[in-house]
């Protein structure tokens, strides 16, 4: 049985300081504003098939990481990447920049470009090392709409846009009241807020994230001690589930991105190589991420937009908004991670086979340990695989109250299509 000491959390690998793993070491590279050059897909490409095993996930928070490296040849990655500029000098540097952003602002007209925010905040965050003592998961986004989440997934502190220049501060934990900003106000009120949390873990260290610290005084208490007032605003509530942006994405007729989503987060070496020449050939420039495991193009032609989609098609990858991979969190599992029981992606191929075509697809986390690395909060179904099976968890995450144990991954499609076909009815 998997250890408590294997499955502690809060270790965030970088580039600097990556992870052991048991495929090797996992090197993690954060793009700034969530945001690569094309030519960086090549570098990346080159160097997950020099150093490490070829194999590159996105993860839920938009970074990429490359897995099997060794002690060795992670130097050696080191010294390519920093050449183009792909990481920080230093490990606080690097670990401060938990900045996740709407990867359609600015090129879909009815989103508000919220990324000169983010920049401005993350100088900030560079600039005053106070704030390199909050935990390593920590982080911000930045949404262009009206809902807070960005991607479906919460961060400890989230900026939406509310109206032309005004935007809805919320917190992890109680993401319905809000604090209403003009935008020259957004950098410097997120930061004061991090600094009431970081006040408040100094004083009560259980305190791990926001979330923590709302659930203890109240996000109310934290905006007054931030010297803001809240509000309740039922604009930047939702309760959707966040289709990912997979395909091609056009307004009154005119196309602004082309996105392929990435098999249970997971590109090869060569098959990024190949999304970089079709993007190089098309003439684009700019790649962005998004943390539900999507590249978008941005493009302003229809024939960009071939060119992306139809290479992403070659290469085996997502580019129809109904794929039912695209609503599945899986880690590495057996094959990649010591803590994992089962082969997790293996499994969820076959659940995701099993279920094409269903008009109801729920969110699915498939976990190989108790950790639940691949998503953070609930799915409608969370499988987590104790000692080579799994336990079923509905609406919950990985600690919630098990409906279904000790299924065999023999089993486990099975027992998904059950639960999809009769909650569709």
């Amino acid at each position: 049985m998997t250890t408590r000491s294997l499955l502690r959390k809060g270790w965030c690998p970088g580039a600097l300081r990556p992870m052991q793993s048991g495929d090797g070491l996992i090197l993690r590279v954060r793009p700034r504003v969530g945001t690569l050059h094309v030519s960086d897909l090549q570098t990346i490409a080159k160097v997950a098939a020099k150093f490490g095993s070829g194999e590159i996930d996105l993860t839920n928070r938009g970074n990429l990481q490359l897995r099997g490296l060794d002690a060795t040849s992670h130097v050696q990655a080191l010294t390519v990447l920093g050449e183009s500029g792909l990481i920080d000098a230093d490990e606080g540097a690097e670990a401060i920049r938990n900045i996740m952003v709407d990867p359609l602002s600015g090129i879909d007209p009815v989103r508000a470009d919220i990324r000169s925010l983010a920049q401005k905040l993350e100088a900030a965050l560079l600039a005053d090392r106070a704030f390199w003592e909050l935990p390593a998961k920590f982080g911000w986004s930045f949404s262009g709409t009206a809902t807070p989440r960005v991607g479906d997934r919460a961060t400890d502190i989230m900026v939406a846009s509310i109206a032309p220049e005004t935007y809805a501060v919320s917190l992890d934990g109680a993401s319905e009241v809000s604090a209403r900003l003009a935008s020259s106000r957004v950098v410097e009120t997120v930061t004061r807020l991090a600094a009431v949390f970081l006040e408040r873990r100094i004083s009560d260290p259980s305190i791990g994230r926001m979330k923590d610290a709302v659930a203890r005084s109240g996000s109310a208490t934290i905006y007054a001690a931030a010297g803001l007032e809240s509000e309740i605003l039922a604009a930047a509530r939702s309760d959707a589930v966040a289709v990912p942006p997979v395909g091609s994405h056009d307004h009154c007729g005119q196309v602004f991105a082309a996105s392929v989503g990435l098999p249970f987060g997971r590109i090869d070496a060569d098959q990024l190589e190949a999304l970089h020449a079709a993007a190089s050939s098309a003439g684009l420039d700019a790649v962005r991420m998004s943390p539900q495991r999507v590249l978008v193009f941005p493009v302003n032609r229809d024939a960009q937009r071939d060119q992306i989609l139809n290479e992403a098609e070659r290469q085996g990858l997502i580019t129809a908004p109904d794929d039912p991979r695209l609503f599945f969190d899986v880690c590495p599992g057996s094959r990649g991670c010591a803590n994992a029981t089962t082969d997790t992606r293996r499994d969820a191929r076959r659940i995701a086979d099993r279920v094409r075509g269903h008009a109801f697809l729920p969110s699915i986390h498939v976990s190989g340990c108790e950790k639940g690395c691949a998503r953070r909060g609930a799915a409608a179904l969370t499988l987590v695989a104790r000692d080579g099976r799994y336990d079923v968890i509905c609406n919950d995450g990985p600690t919630g109250a098990v409906a279904l144990a000790a299924v065999s991954p023999e089993n486990i499609e099975s027992a998904v299509a059950r639960f999809i076909i009769e909650h569709a009815r």
